[in-house]
């Protein structure tokens, strides 16, 4: 029901020689009637239909269309002394970011538009914008008139007939900058190359432009003809059908976040929308919510007891399908997951008869730490072995793997260039000109950047002839490092645009299986006891190219801040076990934009990045992540005069790509790479395989060092020393450290061909796992306390075949008695030495070639005190006990020489102990290279003895 409003009469008013843009869809013409014979372009799907509210005709916008209004700068001259700009629109209140109504800006223009929940007007005067700015009424018609007064210096806005904000506007007006934005645009803003930029969700029945300033009793009555037309409509009720999109799976600590949709299920409902959603309070706790339809004075955000939400807007319910979440998503839910098992989540509605319940849900499943993750990393290493009790280390060592890296922090500097070659910049004197590359001293020092330099030419491993996929535009990069590939190698509707990424989920939401799945999602896939992170200024990052189904905490970064966002992130417990922190900074981009690309200003805004690296790198120190962390820095793309993408020119696709950590090869300069190498960069360092839809490579292998060579960038860790004789091999412990105690390592080598006779390691040491695969063994031992130097002899069984290999380390491990991991220097001999230059470690434990279950020796693979196995590992039976036929008490050797009651090896024995007494067991061979040597001897004796009898019989015959 509906009724027509009744004013007073109107005051003739004639405005008509000075308007000289005026398009009014009331009268159901596409048309500007000042310029008739202009053809009006129309981008995407407008509408001319109708509303209820107002009499005639109407345009609807869908935030993806607008019309286009030949506008040609010249004309902009009729504008210099004064201008008023009009329309007459309904917002929907769906859109929190910035979308104009009627506008023609791109570095200079004007236009009314809304942000933030603001009506604004838009003039370039002077050297920059002047807003004023007032607050907007959504899901209301609006009267919005912008003047521009040159001689007053001033610019105005007013709503409905009544001035509300007026601003200091000196100066003269600016025209748009830029090919191809002489538009004006309905529905939206003018990007260049005649493309619609800003659209509007919403309707509008008027735009019209006059070249002049209008008084406030003109603009009044502009006011009052609008409102004739409008009709008072009576509140109804909006219905919502409900939708939930989230991950089906979040490690226990982490963050969970849960979409919240509804679509309008009912045409015509106009009044404020109310919704509840709930959720388990005994698995989850309430964070935040983030992304509301419209921002928060539209939709409004309230936890009403622990397990329910509700979720009130005051915006017009959209009809979209819910993968049009610009639309329909009315927030995002941050909840923390708190205890592991199966949970459910509900959303629900009320249908049209206002009393049957609508229901949606997502079911999640909370994985809990690993039994065996003592350090709480998410990974099973030899630092949960060093913590674990002594039962457990065996199963442990079984699932222990060596992975340099636990974290993996991408930091990508939107519109950032090629910034960091010391050697040289590209430099661009105004927006006019490509910026060359220049190599001038004079010029090289408007870089003000010294630790950024010093980061990443010294400390990291960068390429400087890296690219950006084709195009180089924001969408098209980041779709290509999250997901793996070049962007123009994914199907058409996997190709993510920046308007598409504002308004639609990646094309994958509709699909029962992914078929580009992000690198979030194949990193949980691999291992669900970590969580992963995402941070972003630009927020189509976080909405249009992560799935909203992906296991990632996603959170919108304020301006200049998301490098604190990472480094805050860094210092919380949940990033212990996260595998990948993305971040995405705007600022430089939105330099370019506003000011040019490569020009002083750009460089001195770039001085701005030392704080901001520095900051996450510090956190990363302070917080003991810097040794177990991988640092990928790159940028999106470059730019050229005030754009980029334009064209296949260097300034716009040469960007940096620089990685630092733990096994980089410092300072080295890379060759190469692409954004599209970014998720097999992260996949790589993590050791996770890469699915084969992933087309990106480790695009240069010289960045990484083997082990075995990391002694060259002379780190203060441990380190190992393999020395080699023919028959044996000894491991030595060298560099120890103050900071930590040493309870275990894991040591992998790679044997040459040889096979193992037995392993020796000294009392204290255990061997926790000895096994061999494909000629490599690995060897685990855990330690009582600190170990001094020898760690374990190797004995080898003799060589069948003669060769020139050597048993080598190449991985190795430590774990500390707080459970930390520390990649250890690796020193392998190059040459033999002589078997008497290799000492024996005092024997604590000996192992055969015969592992028992979980690494631990066989129950008759323990050698007996006479040099023979016993049954189970006992004495022989020749072995006596001291005189008094007595053990000792503790098992050691008693004052008369008798042995101790834990002599006897046990199926799990410590130690291989001789039972027989102490003064025999000197001189006594103890293994078969010493049996040999032995009868080698008696055998020359006998034989001397033998030929000189001889020799005698001989003399006597």
């Amino acid at each position: 029901m509906t009724m027509t409003t009744l004013t007073q009469p109107i005051p003739a008013l004639d405005l008509s020689k000075n308007t000289i843009v005026d398009v009014d869809f009331s009268k159901g013409i596409l048309q500007d009637t000042k310029n008739p014979k202009a053809a009006v372009t129309a981008v995407g799907q407008p509408q001319l239909t109708t509303d209820p509210e107002v009499t005639g005709k109407v345009a609807k916008f869908d935030g993806q269309s607008g019309y286009l209004l030949p506008y040609t700068n010249d004309r902009f001259a009729q504008l210099a002394s004064g201008t008023t700009i009009e329309a007459y629109f309904k917002d929907d209140g769906a859109q929190a970011g910035e979308h104009e109504i009627f506008s023609n800006q791109e570095s200079g223009g004007l236009g009314l538009g809304v942000h933030n929940g603001q009506v604004i007007f838009y003039a370039h005067v002077g050297k920059g914008y002047k807003e004023p700015k007032s607050k907007l009424r959504p899901g209301k018609w609006v009267h919005a008139v912008g003047v521009y007064d040159q001689q007053g210096h001033t610019a105005k806005l007013y709503l409905d007939g009544k001035l509300v904000s007026s601003v200091d506007a000196p100066g003269t007006l600016n025209g748009p900058q830029g090919t191809g934005t002489a538009n004006f645009v309905i529905g939206g803003d003018s990007g260049k190359n005649n493309r619609l930029q800003y659209p509007l969700t919403g309707t509008v029945q008027v735009a019209r432009l006059y070249d002049r300033a209008l008084t406030d009793a003109e603009v009044s009555g502009l006011n009052q003809v609008i409102q004739r037309g409008k009709h008072e409509s009576v509140a109804k009720k909006q219905v919502g059908q409900p939708g939930l999109f989230g991950a089906n799976d979040v490690a226990i600590g982490h963050t969970y976040g849960l979409n919240v949709h509804v679509r309008e299920a009912q045409l015509g409902g106009s009044d404020a929308f109310t919704t509840e959603m709930r959720y388990d309070a005994s698995k989850f706790d309430f964070v935040s919510a983030n992304q509301t339809l419209g921002g928060n004075d539209v939709t409004k955000v309230e936890v009403v007891a622990p397990g329910q939400i509700k979720i009130t807007t005051t915006a017009k319910l959209s009809p979209s399908q819910f993968e049009r979440y610009d639309q329909t998503r009315l927030a995002h839910i941050n909840l923390k997951a708190k205890a592991s098992g199966k949970a459910w989540l509900y959303l629900r509605t009320l249908k049209a008869d206002g009393k049957t319940p609508d229901f949606a849900s997502q079911a999640v499943t909370i994985h809990a730490r690993d039994a065996q993750d003592y350090n709480g990393d998410g990974v099973i290493g030899i630092g949960d072995l060093a913590l674990a009790p002594g039962d457990e280390k065996g199963l442990i060592a079984s699932k222990s793997e060596i992975k340099p890296y636990k974290h993996v922090v991408v930091l990508t500097t939107d519109g950032g260039g090629n910034p960091w070659d010391p050697k040289g910049m590209y430099y661009a004197h105004d927006n006019r000109e490509l910026a060359q590359w220049t190599t001038d001293p004079a010029i090289l020092a408007k870089r003000k950047n010294t630790y950024t330099l010093d980061l990443f030419n010294k400390k990291f491993a960068m390429s400087t002839t890296a690219h950006s996929v084709n195009p180089a535009v924001s969408a098209q990069n980041y779709t290509s490092m999250l997901h793996g590939r070049p962007w123009e190698t994914l199907p058409q509707e996997y190709r993510v645009t920046n308007g598409s990424a504002e308004h639609h989920y990646f094309a994958d939401f509709s699909k029962t299986k992914p078929e580009f799945a992000s690198v979030f999602k194949v990193l949980q896939q691999h291992n669900p006891h970590q969580g992963t992170a995402a941070f972003a200024e630009w927020k189509q990052i976080l909405n249009g190219i992560t799935e909203p189904d992906a296991p990632v905490m996603t959170q919108p970064s304020a301006k200049l801040k998301s490098f604190d966002d990472v480094a805050d992130y860094i210092g919380k417990p949940e990033f212990t076990n996260t595998s990948l922190v993305y971040m995405q900074s705007d600022y430089m981009d939105g330099q370019g934009h506003g000011h040019g690309w490569y020009n002083d200003n750009y460089w001195q805004q770039y001085a701005k990045y030392d704080d901001l690296f520095k900051k996450v790198m510090d956190k990363l120190e302070a917080t003991g992540h810097a040794h177990d962390t991988l640092v990928i820095a790159n940028a999106d793309h470059g730019g050229h005069g005030q754009g980029h993408g334009q064209d296949r020119t260097e300034p716009n696709e040469n960007i940096f790509l620089a990685m630092g950590g733990e096994t980089i090869d410092s300072g080295r300069r890379l060759q190469g790479g692409s954004n599209a190498d970014i998720s097999a960069l992260v996949l790589d360092a993590l050791k996770v395989p890469k699915p084969n839809y992933m087309l990106g490579q480790v695009f240069d292998k010289t960045a990484f060092l083997a082990q075995t060579d990391l002694k060259k960038k002379h780190r203060e860790v441990e380190g190992l020393k393999l020395t080699h004789s023919d028959q044996r091999v000894a491991i030595k412990l060298t560099n120890p450290q103050k900071n930590h105690t040493t309870r275990a390592i894991e040591m992998h080598l790679d044997l040459a061909g040889r096979s193992i006779d037995k392993i020796d390691v000294p009392t204290g040491t255990k061997i926790v796992q000895q096994t061999v695969a494909e000629g490599m063994l690995k060897l685990v031992l855990s330690f009582d306390k600190q170990p001094t130097t020898d760690l374990a002899l190797i004995k080898l069984t003799p060589a069948k075949v003669k060769t020139s290999k050597l048993v080598t380390l190449q991985q190795s491990m430590l774990g500390t008695s707080k459970g930390e991991e520390v990649l250890v220097d690796l020193d392998n001999d190059t040459k033999l030495e002589a078997d008497k230059d290799l000492v024996a470690v005092k024997p604590g434990q000996t192992d055969t070639t015969k592992p028992g279950t979980e690494g631990k020796p066989g129950m008759e693979g323990k050698p007996g005190t006479d040099g023979k196995p016993g049954t189970e590992g006992k004495p022989g039976t020749d072995d006596k006990s001291g005189t008094d036929g007595k053990p000792g008490t503790d098992g050691k050797l008693g004052s008369d020489d008798k042995s101790g009651s834990n002599v006897t090896p046990s199926s799990e024995s410590k130690k291989t102990a001789s039972s027989m007494s102490n003064k025999f067991a000197s001189w006594l061979p103890q293994t078969g290279e010493q049996v040999q040597t032995v009868l080698s001897v008696i055998g020359g004796v006998l034989l001397a003895i033998s030929g000189g009898v001889f020799i005698w019989w001989r003399r006597q015959r």
